[in-house]
């Protein structure tokens, strides 16, 4: 079951929120883009039970529309972006967080995927954006996707190397690049 969004924030398992009144939704919380990394599809990824090297990426500038002053990504068609979100997450026990992308851009060929956020997890809200078709044009804060938060019964706790600390982007922990 969808636990309302305004108990994640009440509880302190949500922070980074800009504008309650936009973000919260019926049944989860709209989280914005703020930063961008070019994965880089010419370096190896590699894993396995030992460990994993990542193939990272370069954070991407925005560029400031002359006439707006608003500051704005440009996407390459057919390319994959990490993405992260200012908003904070604090995974209590017996919850677990799902992240979607909002339906515009779902319908302008750009997907978000990510994977599950277990008890646990903290950290700044990651993913992975696709732009599918065309070249895309966003602007630093936009609401991207949303973010779930389902009852669930908990095993254990999360304790892996992408919790992080308020600021910090996964891949300067410890664990980033192990």
């Amino acid at each position: 079951m969808f636990i309302n969004p305004r108990i994640a924030i009440q509880e302190g398992w949500i922070t980074g929120i800009a504008d309650e009144e936009t973000q919260v939704q019926p049944n989860a919380l709209d989280f914005t883009l703020d930063k961008v990394f070019v994965i880089e599809e010419r370096n190896e990824f590699v894993i396995s039970e030992a460990g994993k090297k990542m193939r990272g990426g370069a954070q991407l500038g925005s560029v400031p529309d002359r006439r707006s002053g608003i500051n704005f990504w440009h996407l390459m068609t057919r390319t994959s972006y990490d993405g992260t979100s200012n908003v904070f997450v604090r995974v209590p026990e017996n919850v677990v967080v799902e992240l979607i992308i909002r339906s515009t851009f779902n319908r302008n060929g750009i997907f978000l995927t990510s994977g599950l956020y277990d008890s646990g997890f903290e950290g700044h809200i990651g993913f992975v954006l696709h732009n599918m078709s065309g070249p895309a044009v966003i602007a630093e804060g936009t609401r991207i996707g949303q973010i779930k938060f389902i009852e669930a019964q908990s095993a254990d706790m999360y304790t892996g190397g992408y919790n992080t600390t308020v600021g910090q982007h996964w891949s300067e922990s410890e664990d980033g690049n192990s």
